[in-house]
């Protein structure tokens, strides 16, 4: 996969371990053809014991991404990368091998198409870990010029990935730190949204 992208969506943000916000925990194949539309998916899984995929860790709020093809293929969801960002699918709830996903299939899943599972990265409270994803927003040349005015005046923006934070001193001064990632000479933003951080809109526009 890329590193990173030059559009604001949010599989496009530069890949590191700062901005990475999950963790693989489980890969299974499908039963059989799930069609689009469908929420419900029968998973294979034997041990030779009792075991299912409900009692070996697969849960409720986990993130779901697809490999029609296999495990070669880019994930089919068109969201999200697989043990790097929260796809756009969860799971509702696990019945021995079946899965109710949250949102229904855009595509059809064949037979022996790969599934994985993962889990959100939680960190301990307060920690910029915590809000780093969330905060590294795509800067363009127009949203230089509709910038949050106590951000323009910490110095000039570069266009690109730029990761910002809001520091609040001893004294209650609020700072605002910002850092650029990626350099990009043509970045291209489709949402306002997502000029937005954990603490507010720093840039209007696209």
């Amino acid at each position: 996969m890329p590193l990173w992208g030059n559009t604001d969506g949010a599989n496009k943000k530069p890949k590191s371990p700062k901005t990475r916000n999950v963790r693989e925990v489980l890969q299974f194949y499908t039963a059989n053809t799930t069609v689009a539309g469908n929420t419900s998916i029968t998973l294979v899984y034997a041990d030779g014991g009792a075991n299912n995929i409900a009692n070996i860790g697969a849960a409720a709020g986990q993130f779901v991404y697809f490999y029609p093809n296999g495990p070669a293929s880019v994930d089919g969801t068109g969201n999200g990368y697989a043990g790097m960002f929260a796809s756009n699918n969860t799971i509702a709830s696990v019945n021995t091998n079946t899965v109710i996903l949250t949102n229904a299939l855009f595509n059809t899943l064949n037979a022996a198409a790969l599934i994985e599972f993962d889990k959100g990265i939680v960190y301990p409270t307060g920690e910029v870990s915590n809000t780093y994803n969330q905060d590294v927003i795509l800067i363009t040349p127009s949203r230089m010029a509709n910038v949050n005015t106590s951000i323009a005046n910490t110095g000039s923006l570069n266009s690109g990935w730029t990761h910002f934070r809001k520091k609040t001193n001893n004294d209650g001064t609020v700072r605002y730190i910002k850092e650029t990632l990626v350099c990009l000479a043509n970045p291209v933003a489709s949402n306002t949204l997502s000029g937005n951080t954990s603490f507010g809109q720093i840039a209007s526009g696209v």
